[in-house]
Parts: C-alpha cells; structure tokens; sequence
C-alpha cells in the first residue's frame, strides 16, 4: 500500500492570483446572498400586502429636513394634529430648543435626523453629491422604521425638497402604499436656488424645477401659505386645487399684544440694557440669508440717525451666512449716541417678549419666489407692532395700510428711513396690528380639507 501516500498542497499549488481568489469568494457567497435578498424581498412583499388594507391607527408623520426649533409653523401643525386626536412622529434636527409642548406630550415622538455638515477640505460639489447620498441612506432608514402600520398621513415640509420628497415618494409606492403624503408648501426650492444663479433657465433650476413639480403631482393633498402659491402649483405645476388648502401662518399662542408693565419687560432682556421709557425700539428679525437686503437697511440706518432727537434702539435678530457681513458694514460706520443698534440671538422664550415691547418691526424678506409669507411679519402682528416691510406679490394677502407701510422701491434706503421714522413717530398703525393680532392659527387649521 505504498502507493496510497498524502503529500498535501505542495508550495505555490494554490497560488492563483487574486482575481482567481476574488471569483472563488464571489461564487461561493452567491447562494448566501441570494438567499438573503429573497428573504427581505418576501419579508418586504408582505408587509406591502399586509399595509394595502390601509392603516390600523391615525398616526401622522411630519418631517421636517430643518431644525425643528425654528420651524414655528410645523410645530403648529403638530400641535394641531394632537389637539384633533391624532398622535404624531416628528423627523428632524435637533439643533436648538424646542417649544415646551413638543417635550411634555406624551402623544409627539421625537426623531433626530443627523445633521450632515461639510468638512473645509472637501469641494462643494464633492460635498452636495456626497450629502444627498447620505440623507438618502439615513432618511430611508429613520422613515422606513418610524412610518408603521398604524400611518394614516406623512407632512413634509417643502423645501428644501431634496430628497425627502423622493424618499416620501420612494416608501409609498413600496413598502408604505397605506400612507398619504401631505405636503406642506412654504416656499419653492428652484427659486431658492435662482438666488445663486440669477437665471431661470439655468440647468440646475429647471432640474430642481422639474423634479419639485413631478414629486408634488406624486402627493395626495397639500397645504400652502398663500393664495397666490395655491394658484402657482395650479397652473404651473398641474396639481388639482381641490386637493390644495391654504393655511396662512398665524402666530402662536406665545405671540400677544403686550398686557402687563413694559418696563418689567424690558428688565429681563439684556438686550435692553439701558433702555429708557422715553426710547424707541425697532425690531428685525432675520436669518441673514440672501433674499434680504442689509445693505439697504444699514444705508436707512444711517439716514434715521441723522434725523433722530431722541434716542431709538434698532435690535436686530437672528444668525446666518451673511450675519458677518452686516456686522462689519455696521462697525465702519459711526453712530451718534441716538441710535443703538444690536444683534442678538435670543431664546425661544424671550424672542416673543422682545416684540411685545417692541414700537415698530422692519422686515427685509423680498421672497424668492415672490409667493410666501415672512413669519417674521407675523409673529409681529400676533404681538400687536406694525411693520415696515419689502414689497413683493403674496405680501398684501398679509400686510395692508392698516397694519404697515409697504415699500414701492426694496432698493431705496432714503424710502425705507423715512417709512421708520414714521410708524415711530408720525402715524399709528398700532390698532391695525393688534386687528391683525386677533387672528390665530387655530382658525386657520379648521378651514383645512386634509386632517
């Protein structure tokens, strides 16, 4: 028996290179991975089969791509929703503070959508190509989870638009054909981004232009912020206006007219410091971004100072990319002591204080797209001040010569100077703006079609 001898694999026999070794692994991990795909695709069929019954409970979804402390009006909408008896899974970052009741009630969960932030090194397309992918990954993933058999609604905010409105879209024609999606127009997004190119028929424009028309025709029902946005995505989107409700952002419940001691007030924003009785205030909010102009507002500034007697406070609020910027054109220039002017960001708490004490609101929203609606403005009416605001098409549903002054000119700082100087001391609108104060979201949610 000799002859029968192992002598193993001798050196070298079993050395194939690794585009050999790479086919050998690839054959063998076949039957695994078929058998892992066809295990999730049948799990995935059932559950689509299991949802086409439709839902088993009245849970909505709102997701909001944004930083929920300041989405004001989603966070209405929500408050809405569990006021109607519905309970609500709310999607977004969580970058700041939210309004108390979000916390406190036991019918809102709360989901963190991670925020994707540049890193300095890599280029901008690079980053944009790189963070969609991402939020497509991480979206899928979060919706995929939260959106559950007892889903009547999904509410997404819009814009931004990219890729949530193909995410929502993606699940409801797969695994969540049970759910419908409700979008909640504030804005349009390829006007937005016209802010950068300044051309309407620029490639990325009309892509984005596209793409928001054809994954709004996708949705069920949808809400607007205007009467002029409804007729916009009538006529050049296509969508039914039967299935479009208007619902005008109105202010929250934190937004009154001033009732106790002013003075009382004004102690407790240090903002304020040194205010006197006799003083003026005039508030901006912002968030610095480019459908504002600052460069017209510090050139208004500068005429107002020059006529100013007595002394009036200019507190303008927010942060953004083009904070810097309005910061250092205030530095070069010298203010007589009539005029103080300060940039603060301030509290969820103490930003409806400070308009309760404020004489006059200016805003610098010009639109993108000429069809929404500053809330700026509106949290201003809810505490009874009247404004001075940029003019543009959807304004005068909102702003009108009872509650305001509304520019003829957005680019005329010597028009803007004069229209402050008189809501602060030549005309009142006052009685106007706190008319205007009376009306409350609460009106506005019943008037829907959808919920």
């Amino acid at each position: 028996m000799s002859w029968i001898v192992y002598k193993g694999f001798q050196p070298g026999q079993l050395d194939f290179g690794w585009p050999v070794w790479t086919l050998i692994v690839l054959w063998l991990s076949v039957p695994v991975l078929f058998y892992f795909c066809m295990a999730h695709a049948t799990y995935l069929w059932r559950v689509r089969q299991k949802r086409l019954a439709g839902p088993s409970g009245n849970d909505v979804v709102v997701i909001v791509l944004g930083d929920l402390g300041h989405s004001p009006r989603m966070a209405y909408h929500v408050r809405s929703l569990v006021k109607s008896g519905r309970f609500v899974h709310l999607c977004g970052y969580l970058e700041s503070t939210l309004p108390d009741f979000l916390y406190d009630d036991d019918t809102v969960d709360l989901y963190e959508i991670p925020v994707i932030r540049r890193r300095m090194w890599m280029p901008y397309l690079v980053f944009a190509a790189f963070k969609v992918v991402a939020q497509c990954c991480k979206l899928t993933s979060l919706l995929s989870t939260v959106i559950d058999e007892n889903t009547e609604y999904v509410l997404v905010q819009n814009p931004p638009s990219i890729p949530v409105l193909a995410i929502a879209v993606f699940l409801r024609k797969t695994i969540c054909p049970h759910v419908k999606i409700v979008v909640d127009w504030h804005n349009l997004n390829f006007s937005i981004l016209n802010l950068k190119y300044h051309n309407d028929n620029h490639p990325a424009v009309q892509l984005l232009r596209n793409y928001e028309k054809y994954m709004g025709k996708l949705a069920d029902y949808h809400f607007t912020v205007t009467e002029k946005l409804k007729e916009f995505l009538q006529t050049d989107f296509g969508i039914d206006g039967a299935r479009i409700s208007v619902v005008h952002d109105r202010p929250g419940d934190e937004f009154v007219p001033l009732k106790g001691d002013k003075r009382a007030i004004v102690k407790e924003l240090a903002v304020l410091d040194g205010f006197r009785d006799a003083d003026k205030l005039i508030v901006s909010a912002t968030s610095f971004t480019e459908d504002e102009d600052f460069g017209v507002l510090v050139e208004a500034l500068k005429k107002l100072d020059s006529k100013l007697d007595s002394r009036v406070y200019m507190v303008v609020t927010g942060k953004g990319p083009l904070q810097k910027k309005f910061l250092d054109a205030v530095a070069q220039n010298k203010w007589s002591e009539n005029l103080i002017i300060r940039n603060v960001w301030l509290p969820v708490s103490d930003y409806p204080k400070l308009l309760q004490v404020a004489d006059a609101g200016v805003s610098l929203h010009y639109s993108s797209s000429g069809l929404d609606l500053p809330m700026k403005i509106v949290d201003l009416f809810g505490c009874g001040v009247p404004v001075v605001s940029m003019d543009f098409p959807a304004l005068h549903e909102l702003v009108t010569d009872q509650n305001g002054l509304v520019m003829k000119n957005n680019s005329d700082a010597s028009e803007l100077c004069d229209k402050m100087y008189r809501l602060l001391y030549e005309v009142d609108l006052k009685p106007g703006a706190l008319r205007e104060s009376a009306r409350r979201w609460d009106q506005e949610w019943r008037n829907t079609k959808i919920f």
